[in-house]
């Protein structure tokens, strides 16, 4: 249980500093649409599956994709932050980063 109590305070760290990138300068914007802790049932939910689910959308400020918007995934095990989370694109992009399913290349 240790585990998931670091967990929980390392990822509402890191989601309160997603929430900060919305008003400010910086080159990337983001929106948090849905996190863990919207609700304690799905909390509940996750931490019994081991796998906790942040979905977003990602604003950027760069010359070529600057008019866009990208909705993201992104799953963390019990073992975050010392693993990093998986990322999917839930909005289809062409980026030689970015597999044809959606997920970051690694």
């Amino acid at each position: 249980m240790a585990d998931a109590s670091r967990l929980n305070k390392a990822l509402w760290t890191n989601i309160t500093r997603l929430k900060l990138l919305t008003n400010s300068d910086a080159p990337v914007k983001f929106i948090l649409e849905k996190s863990p802790f919207d609700d304690e049932e799905e909390q509940q939910a996750a931490a019994t599956r081991n796998e906790y689910v942040v979905i977003g959308r990602i604003l950027p400020e760069s010359e070529i994709y600057k008019e866009s918007a990208f909705r993201i995934e992104m799953k963390l095990t019990l073992k975050y932050p010392q693993e990093p989370p998986e990322v999917r694109f839930l909005t289809p992009v062409y980026h030689p980063n970015v597999e044809t399913n959606g997920k970051t290349a690694k």
